[in-house]
């Protein structure tokens, strides 16, 4: 299997775990050091993010990603596309169409998702 097609099963995997609310899934496939901006330009580490969500705070209800390519520069691979979110933010019901950009990056212990950014798509 190719780099890309491991990647794109990785974020398979993320966004599965995320819309299941399956920390245990989701947690090894985060790095330690993610930075992960939301379209609100608000920033989270992997713990302020991972709590949000434990926390019932923020709530991705389902997750449609499209458009995705793969760029892999050594131990970088970079994961461009658009992204529909249905979520739940302090109780609010949102909807989140997106452009996207994350980083994955090859560790010992495998690829881990490191960075996320993002911006609304115009309307």
């Amino acid at each position: 299997m190719s780099v890309e097609k491991d990647i794109l099963n990785l974020e398979d995997r993320r966004i599965a775990a995320m819309t299941a609310q399956d920390f245990g899934a989701l947690d090894p496939l985060v790095h330690g050091e993610l930075l992960y901006t939301h379209s609100t330009g608000v920033t989270d580490t992997k713990a302020s993010w991972m709590e949000s969500m434990r926390s019932g705070r923020v709530k991705y209800k389902s997750a449609a990603c499209s458009e995705r390519k793969v760029r892999v520069f050594g131990d970088v691979a970079l994961v461009n596309g658009k992204a529909n979110f249905q979520a739940e933010v302090n109780g609010q019901p949102r909807t989140l169409k997106l452009f996207f950009l994350n980083a994955w990056t090859r560790t010992p212990q495998g690829w881990k998702f490191v960075a996320w950014q993002s911006c609304p798509q115009p309307a």
